[in-house]
C-alpha cells in the first residue's frame, strides 16, 4: 500500500512535464521530487505564503486589510455563508490510499481556494490531482469541487463534478508515480509513503 497526497502527486506532474518558471530553470528536477517526497523543510516562499493569507482573510477575516477588499468581498460572495473547514477526505485507487484536507466543504460541494500571479484560462486546473478529493467525498454527498482562484485582478471559478470528470489521466499518472517509488525507494527516507503492512485484501475503489 502506498500512501500518497494529491499535492506530491502534483509535484511530480512538474516533474514528469519538466515544466520551468520563467526563468527556464526546471521547477521540480529529481532531487526536487526526491526532497518533496522525502518532506524536506524548505522555506514557504512568497507565492506559498501568500496563498495560505489569502485563504485565512475570505474565510475568517484573518489579514484580511492586506488583500484588495473588492477582491475579498467578490470572493466571499461565491463562498457558502456556512462551511467547514480543512476537512479530511481518503480514498482507493487500486494500491494507494489517497489522503489531504480540502479547504471548504458545504452541502453537496467542495471548495479550493487559490491564489496565482496570472490567470489566463478556465482550465488550469482541470488535471490538478486535488479533484481526486471527489472520489472521497462522494459518500458525503458531495459531488462537485469548485475551486475559487484569484490573481487579486479578479476572481474566478473552475467546476469539476465526478459524474462528468474524467479520472483516466490522474489514474496514469499515479501508477508511474508508483513506478518512480519503487525504482528510487533507496533514497526514500519517509518511510510512511510506502506501508508494507497494510492489508491488501481491505475494499477498494477500484
Amino acid at each position: 500500500m502506498y500512501k500518497i497526497y494529491p499535492t506530491l502527486l502534483n509535484s511530480f506532474a512538474l516533474y514528469l512535464n519538466q515544466t520551468t518558471d520563467r526563468d527556464g530553470v526546471l521547477i521540480v528536477d529529481f532531487q526536487e521530487m526526491i526532497d518533496r517526497i522525502n518532506r524536506v523543510k524548505k522555506p514557504t516562499t512568497e507565492a506559498q505564503q501568500r496563498g495560505i493569507n489569502f485563504e485565512k482573510a475570505i474565510t475568517t477575516g484573518e489579514g484580511e486589510e492586506d488583500f484588495p477588499e473588492e477582491i475579498i468581498e467578490k470572493g466571499r460572495a461565491i463562498l457558502p455563508q456556512k462551511f467547514k473547514t480543512q476537512f479530511y477526505v481518503e480514498s482507493r485507487y487500486k494500491n494507494v490510499s489517497l489522503y489531504g484536507f480540502v479547504d471548504l466543504i458545504s452541502g453537496n460541494k467542495a471548495y479550493d481556494i487559490k491564489t496565482t500571479r496570472n490567470y489566463d484560462g478556465t482550465t488550469r486546473y482541470a488535471l490538478n490531482h486535488q479533484n481526486l478529493y471527489l472520489l472521497g467525498l462522494q459518500k458525503w454527498g458531495i459531488k462537485s469541487l469548485d475551486y475559487v482562484i484569484t490573481d487579486m485582478n479578479d476572481v474566478y471559478v473552475e467546476s469539476y463534478h465526478i459524474d462528468s470528470y474524467d479520472f483516466t489521466p490522474l489514474y496514469e499518472q499515479i501508477d508511474l508515480f508508483v513506478e518512480f517509488l519503487e525504482k528510487n525507494k533507496r533514497f526514500i527516507r519517509d518511510k510512511k509513503i510506502i506501508d508494507r503492512k497494510t492489508d491488501t485484501n481491505q475494499l477498494s475503489l477500484f
